[in-house]
């Protein structure tokens, strides 16, 4: 049985969620910017965890775009 593409509805709420997915990315790496300049190095750790995820949710979505039928 071949697999449907995503309905309007799926789309905009993976647009809704990749939004919010960047927001916190670039308040996390301003953060971890600041955390860095003041001296604190937990800032290193916020941008590699900031990076990580947003990069996992991208490649995620990526991902599932590709499988699916045009």
């Amino acid at each position: 049985m071949p697999e449907v593409g995503w309905s309007v509805g799926q789309r905009a709420a993976v647009k809704r969620w990749m939004m919010f997915v960047y927001l916190f990315a670039v308040a996390g790496l301003v953060l971890s910017i600041l955390l860095i300049v003041m001296g604190n190095s937990g800032g290193w750790i916020l941008l590699a965890l900031t990076v990580c995820i947003a990069g996992a949710a991208y490649m995620f979505v990526g991902n599932i775009r590709k499988r699916q039928p045009r």
